[in-house]
C-alpha cells in the first residue's frame, strides 16, 4: 500500500519519534496554543496567561494523547519577544511535550524563543516553525549559532499556490539550506491554505516522502478556516466534522504529522487519528511487521 523508493527516516525530538512506514510509527498531532485570540493570554504583549485554565488544557491534552497513543506536540505561538520567552519557560515545567517555536513570521520572536531554549537548555525539545522560502540568510547564520538542531520546513510560497510539483522543489531547496546551517532534524510541511490546496498538499507529501524519506504532513485545518460557504451552508454542526475529515486525509496518504489547529479540538481529532492508524498497522499484517505496545492499536480497543 505504500512503497517508496528511498528509506523513511524517523526522528525523534524532545523523546517523541515522528515518522517512518504509515501504521508503524504513530502519527504526532501538533496543537496551537497561545494564538491570536486565545482566550488562555490574558496579555499577547507579555505573555501573561490563565495559568488554571492553561494547565487544565494540557492535562485534557495529555490525557488524550495517552489513551490513544498518539503523541503529541505544541505549537507555540507568539506575538511579542517577552510573551515568546514566558511561554516557552512556562511550558518547559508544565508539559513534557516537545514544542514549536512560532512567531507568527517574525524573526525576532523566533530568534527570542530560540535564545530562551538555549538558556534553559531545551535547544533538543524545541523545532523552529518554521523554515520558508523567505527565510533570510541572517536567520541561517544565528540557527548555526545558535545550535539548533530541528526545524519544520514549509515547502509553500506564491508560486506553489498551486503546483505540488513547485513544493517538491521548494523541499530540495529548503532541505539543502537547513543542512547547511546545522538543521538536520526536519520535518516538512507541505503548506495548506484552503480546500484545494489541501489536496496540492497531500500529493507533495507523497512524492517528497518518497524522493527524501523525512518526515512529511500538513495544516490540514487550515482547509476549514478558509471555507467560507461552510457555516452559511450547512451550520455550525459541520464545522467539528470538517475538521476531523481535513485531519485524516492527509494521514491516510501517509503524514507523519498533522498540525490541527487550537489544542481545545484534540478530543475530536485524537481519536479518530487513532482509529485511522490502528487500521494502517493492519496492512502490515502480512509483512508479518508489528507496532510496539504504545501504538493505538493497543490502546483504543
Amino acid at each position: 500500500m505504500y512503497e517508496y523508493n528511498t528509506q523513511q527516516r524517523t526522528l525523534e525530538i524532545g523523546g517523541v519519534k515522528i515518522g517512518g512506514i504509515p501504521g508503524f510509527t504513530p502519527t504526532v498531532l501538533i496543537g496551537s496554543i497561545f494564538y491570536s485570540k486565545d482566550k488562555l493570554v490574558l496579555d499577547p504583549k507579555t505573555g501573561e496567561i490563565n495559568k488554571p485554565e492553561t494547565e487544565r488544557v494540557l492535562r485534557e491534552l495529555a490525557d488524550v494523547s495517552e489513551k490513544t497513543g498518539l503523541p503529541s506536540m505544541l505549537d507555540v505561538v507568539a506575538s511579542s519577544s517577552p510573551a515568546m520567552g514566558t511561554y516557552l519557560s512556562y511550558l518547559a515545567d508544565a508539559t513534557s511535550m516537545p514544542l514549536l517555536i512560532d512567531g507568527s513570521g517574525s524573526q525576532d520572536v523566533n530568534l527570542a524563543g530560540i535564545e530562551t531554549a538555549r538558556e534553559s537548555g531545551l535547544l533538543d525539545r524545541v523545532m523552529l516553525n518554521s523554515l520558508t522560502p523567505e527565510t533570510s540568510d541572517e536567520m541561517y547564520a544565528r540557527l548555526q549559532e545558535s545550535g539548533l538542531k530541528s526545524a519544520v520546513v514549509l515547502t509553500f510560497s506564491k508560486d506553489a499556490m498551486a503546483s505540488a510539483a513547485k513544493r517538491m522543489e521548494l523541499a530540495g531547496q529548503l532541505l539543502m539550506k537547513s543542512s547547511h546551517a546545522g538543521v538536520t532534524n526536519v520535518i516538512i510541511d507541505t503548506g495548506v491554505v484552503d480546500l484545494l490546496t489541501l489536496g496540492l498538499a497531500c500529493k507533495a507529501m507523497q512524492s517528497i516522502k518518497d524522493k527524501y524519506g523525512f518526515p512529511v504532513g500538513c495544516g490540514a485545518h487550515n482547509a476549514v478556516n478558509m471555507w467560507a460557504g461552510l457555516v452559511p451552508k450547512f451550520g455550525k454542526e459541520a464545522r467539528d466534522p470538517a475538521l476531523v475529515g481535513s485531519s485524516l486525509m492527509p494521514v491516510v496518504l501517509g503524514a507523519d504529522f498533522v498540525l490541527y489547529g487550537p489544542v481545545k479540538h484534540a478530543h475530536l481529532v485524537f481519536p479518530s487519528v487513532a482509529m485511522i492508524d490502528t487500521a494502517l498497522s493492519g496492512v502490515l499484517l502480512e509483512k508479518k511487521i508489528r507496532p510496539d505496545r504504545e501504538h493505538p492499536r493497543f490502546r483504543i480497543g
